[in-house]
């Protein structure tokens, strides 16, 4: 059933162009259950009249919040809806004006646009309830779409969105520096850590169990499977107090970067546009989160395995670039401290948040429990509705943080 927002047409006039009237829409679930769990995305189609009389239609997304309660509490959404608007409205205006101080027009190029948010019907109301919406360009009817999640992205690609990543960690440290009173104004207090989901502990022990069993089906992981146990039961006191790493590497991170959260526009095999989206959990952290959680959730394995030193010094060197860009002085960023860097939070942060996420991205489709309907014992997949490939990437993840001496 698709979710309605309400009095449309009184969101939308204001945002219309001088002469434009607003005749109609139609909204209608803009991605299948399983796809997304933090919000409702809709695709909703305008008619609207131009000030010659002529009929034209435009073509957005709104984002609403979840419909269960559950999901409220995961992804704190009285919080985070805020957040992720201040990212479109304050955050992103902000450094695209530092990059054009700079010499560089639209330096931060792969956001949507943003064309409307509310957070309530009631103007005076300061608090998200179900009727809060953001309504964004659609980026499906400008040939943009996300990849396929169960088999992740090519080489090619994997390097346009390391650049992107790159410039959109390395852009905020550059302007703290340079700007900071306006950092800590403008910026910073939009950058709050707000998940902090504990699972009840037979969801945790279904969890570590899952996870050591599809590890198991490889003879060279059985000596690591407690491996799996001791990061899930360490979980609850890191996220109470997740480490930060080095403070040079601490900047405005996504933290759930992945295949479903970045739409591509290809010519041919080669992509030629991106736009990151959903910064409902954007945070002040390392920027190592974002680059392995990315490279572990979303690179086609085989490419993976052999390439990922090459795409972590492919990243650094991106980062680098676009600091000398911002006349940023680089001296203290060393490849090797961000190499340490990477160490604490995979061990501390990523391993669990990836051997937890593998379990939805890997769910086949057509599988995934309606989100009005989740409950938490729903965040455990039945076996048989997993991608063959979610047991070959626990493998590889386990095996290759081992071989890192990241776990």
């Amino acid at each position: 059933m698709t979710k309605e927002v309400k009095c449309f047409k009184e969101f939308i006039t204001p945002i219309l162009k001088p002469g434009q009237q607003f005749i109609s829409c139609e909204s209608k679930n803009l991605l299948t259950t399983g796809e997304n769990y933090g919000s409702v995305m809709l695709q909703i189609t305008v008619k609207i009249r131009n000030e010659t009389g002529d009929q034209e239609i435009l073509h957005f997304v709104g984002k609403t919040c979840p419909p269960s309660p559950l999901l409220w509490q995961i992804f704190n959404t009285k919080v985070t809806f805020k957040k992720e608007i201040a990212v479109y409205t304050t955050i992103v205006p902000a450094l695209n004006n530092f990059g054009k101080e700079n010499g560089i027009e639209c330096l931060m190029d792969f956001f949507a646009k943003s064309v409307a948010a509310r957070i309530s019907l009631n103007p005076e109301s300061n608090e998200v309830d179900e009727d809060a919406v953001l309504l964004l360009e659609n980026l499906k009817v400008q040939g943009y779409d996300t990849g396929d999640r169960f088999l992740g992205f090519d080489e090619d690609t994997t390097k346009y969105l390391l650049r992107d990543i790159a410039i959109m960690h390395a852009t905020p440290i550059a302007h703290r520096s340079a700007k900071p009173k306006e950092f800590i104004s403008t910026i910073l207090p939009y950058l709050t850590r707000d998940f902090n989901f504990e699972p009840k502990e037979d969801v945790l022990i279904g969890l570590i169990t899952r996870c050591q069993k599809a590890a198991s089906q490889n003879p060279d992981c059985i000596p690591y499977l407690s491996k799996i146990e001791t990061a899930f039961k360490e979980m609850h006191e890191v996220m109470k107090n997740p480490p930060r790493g080095k403070d040079i590497f601490v900047t405005f991170t996504h933290n759930d970067y992945w295949v479903n959260n970045t739409m591509l526009k290809y010519e041919g095999n080669k992509p030629i546009g991106n736009k990151i989206v959903d910064f409902q959990n954007v945070e002040y952290s390392s920027l190592a989160n974002d680059v392995i959680f990315f490279l572990y959730s979303s690179v086609d394995l085989h490419i993976l395995e052999n390439k990922v030193d090459d795409f972590i010094k492919f990243y650094y060197e991106q980062f680098i670039n676009t600091l000398v860009s911002l006349k940023h002085d680089v001296s203290a960023y060393s490849f090797e401290s961000m190499i340490e860097d990477f160490a604490i939070i995979a061990r501390n942060c990523q391993f669990t948040h990836l051997m937890f996420m593998l379990i939805p991205i890997m769910t086949l489709k057509g599988k995934a429990v309606e989100l009005a309907e989740i409950k938490e014992d729903d965040l455990l997949i039945d076996e048989q509705d997993l991608h063959e490939n979610y047991y070959k990437k626990v493998q590889f993840l386990l095996l290759d943080f081992v071989k890192r001496g990241w776990i």
